[in-house]
């Protein structure tokens, strides 16, 4: 799973490295240098160049750092556990992977039953998806679906619905998405529409630390530097880690874990 994670980066490395070197020879035929300074100037494509070549060079090497580790699963489910590891896949469908800290597989984030014609907008954009309306599910690792949630809207508000795994509405979460570049702010309610907590984190690192009216703390996010000797199957330098409250219910773990999953499938990451 996380091999095939770097496999797929190292391509998307190639077809950005492609798509550089046509705009570098473009430019030089339409806007041949003529002057030393003119010359100097087309030195500003070795930042993409330098840029493409790293990530290529990086999955590679990740790639072959994990391709022969056996994953193992985890075999708790995602509403047992405490915290969770968020690994965003490249891929033709955005999709979250979701792993324990020892790296074992709990399962991913995706969307269910994209209509055909959304696909033609998401080969233009990966956050083309973000303008239509679209249902979530958290899908265990042996293919059972834990719960789900509908987004709906976009630019002015955001609306999520949530369901559980009997697909009864439990929730709904909405964000002011004019506001959401920089800081992100949100409510989320439960099924009674009664507002349950406050949503606030930073629009471009994403990290938060969620509190609810009483000072229980329900979740917090750091971008962790994980140790490679923790284990051998993460092996960027850089991990989202989300620890999770163990004195939540079921339902409020449902809600919060809707949120999270929404948020940083939203999120421009690595």
């Amino acid at each position: 799973m996380i091999a095939e994670m770097y496999k797929r980066r190292e391509k998307l490395g190639y077809v950005f490295l492609g798509f550089v070197i046509l705009i570098i020879v473009g430019w030089s035929l339409f806007q041949t240098p003529e002057t030393t300074g003119e010359w100097l100037e087309m030195l500003f494509f070795l930042f993409p160049l330098g840029l493409v070549f790293t990530i290529i060079i990086m999955s590679r090497s990740h790639y072959k750092k994990v391709k022969d580790i056996d994953i193992p699963h985890s075999e708790q489910r995602v509403l047992d556990l405490n915290h969770v590891v968020i690994k965003k896949d490249v891929g033709f469908t955005p999709r979250l992977l979701l792993f324990e800290k020892d790296g074992k597989f709990i399962g991913m984030v995706k969307p269910l039953n994209i209509p055909w014609w959304v696909y033609p907008f998401r080969i233009f954009n990966e956050s083309m998806l973000e303008l239509f309306p679209l249902t979530y599910g958290f899908i265990y690792h042996d293919g059972e679906t834990q719960f789900t949630f509908q987004k709906k809207g976009w630019l002015k508000q955001v609306k999520l619905t949530i369901f559980d795994q009997e697909n009864k509405g439990i929730g709904t979460y909405i964000q002011e998405e004019l506001k959401a570049l920089f800081h992100i702010k949100g409510k989320l309610f439960n099924e009674k529409e009664d507002p349950i907590l406050s949503i606030k984190a930073s629009g471009l690192s994403g990290d938060f630390s969620w509190n609810d009216e009483a000072g229980n703390q329900w979740a917090y996010f750091y971008n962790g530097k994980f140790p490679h000797e923790y284990t051998d199957i993460f092996r960027d330098t850089h991990n989202d880690i989300v620890e999770l409250s163990d004195k939540l219910s079921k339902q409020d773990k449902i809600r919060l874990l809707g949120v999270i999953g929404y948020l940083f499938m939203a999120r421009v990451k690595q």
